[in-house]
């Protein structure tokens, strides 16, 4: 990631705009990896441009789209300096993406926004506000879902955290972490898709970056690094950001390749031996493992069932009575239907 003081022209493939104001670096950093976006991604940098009361810049990473993506986002950097857009010529995946992005945000903050997703006006500043009042080096929020359908407007109600009468905000260690990110668990608080600003200093201090390669899994993998480096994060049940629910949507495709991918993450980042020793700690990180277990002999018997390998899928199961409560679980027709969508 660049120092703030030394934020300059940008590399060949990367395209800034403009001539204008000498450059002041932004409280902001939006990280955006953008691959055949193109429905939504001028709607995703105009939320995070329209941040009130911040200065911002929307760093858009094109992961070799072969759509519209990269036309509409190299307009959107003519118009407004605020605008990067860097171009890969090979898909390289979000991880990869990222990093790029990273390497060249100046912010104070940098924060993940998908390109599919939008933002409230105000969630920068509350954010930040927030952050400053507790000392956090990672702060986020709840999201909101919607339906690509219904627009801006059109949210479902549906919640990462459970709504209260009051806001309530939450510390999150590394143990609340692993809970809420625990598959097929009925956790209360749930973390698995939580969208975070990062102090950038602290990023820098530690040297942390996404892990490459993994296409399913790389926000919990880089919360985790920043827990396991020491960070405050701190998580407010306020909504501001917007989770758009569409059929291209990769978060909604998990397989037995996305499973291996954050496994091996975990491996290479040695997660397991630098976590530490307190129990309570041990038995989050123990629960989690066996969702990751259980989570591949399950898309293992969905994906076989869906391949017309009927009696591999039935020899699976009989071979692992530890999932047949979740056969059980999604056995009726509507579970049916959400194992069918989280395996396409």
């Amino acid at each position: 990631m660049d120092d703030p003081q030394a934020h300059g022209v940008a590399e060949e493939d990367a395209t800034m705009m403009s001539q204008g104001t000498p450059y002041r670096a932004p409280d902001v950093s939006f990280i955006m990896a953008a691959y055949n976006a193109a429905p939504f991604v001028e709607a995703a940098i105009n939320s995070a441009l329209n941040q009130t009361d911040v200065s911002v810049e929307v760093i858009v990473v094109d992961d070799a789209s072969t759509d519209g993506t990269r036309d509409i986002v190299a307009a959107m950097a003519a118009a407004d300096r605020r605008v990067m857009l860097i171009r890969r010529a090979a898909n390289g995946g979000p991880s990869a993406a990222r990093n790029r992005a990273l390497a060249k945000a100046s912010g104070t903050w940098a924060a993940i926004l998908d390109c599919d997703d939008l933002i409230a006006p105000e969630r920068s500043r509350r954010l930040i506000d927030l952050a400053v009042a507790t000392s956090a080096d990672v702060v986020a929020d709840n999201f909101e879902r919607f339906d690509d359908k219904g627009g801006a407007s059109g949210t479902s109600g549906a919640t990462m955290l459970p709504r209260e009468l009051e806001p309530y905000v939450l510390s999150v260690d590394i143990a609340s972490f692993l809970r809420g990110n625990t598959l097929f668990a009925r956790e209360k608080y749930m973390f698995g898709a939580v969208k975070a600003m990062f102090r950038s200093q602290f990023l820098w201090n530690a040297g942390i970056t996404h892990v490459e390669g993994v296409h399913f899994g790389e926000d919990f993998l880089f919360c985790m690094a920043c827990l396991l480096a020491g960070a405050r994060f701190i998580v407010t049940s306020e909504s501001y950001y917007r989770y758009r629910m569409h059929t291209a949507s990769v978060s909604w495709r998990m397989n037995s390749i996305h499973l291996q991918q954050i496994r091996q993450g975990m491996e290479d980042a040695r997660f397991e031996e630098r976590c530490d020793t307190a129990s309570r700690t041990q038995n989050a990180l123990a629960a989690y493992i066996r969702g990751l277990d259980q989570a591949e002999v399950f898309t293992g018997i969905v994906e076989r069932a869906k391949a017309g390998e009927i009696a591999d899928a039935a020899k699976l199961t009989a071979t692992h009575p530890e999932v047949w409560p979740l056969v059980a679980r999604f056995g009726s027709a509507a579970g049916f239907k959400r194992l069918r969508w989280l395996s396409r």
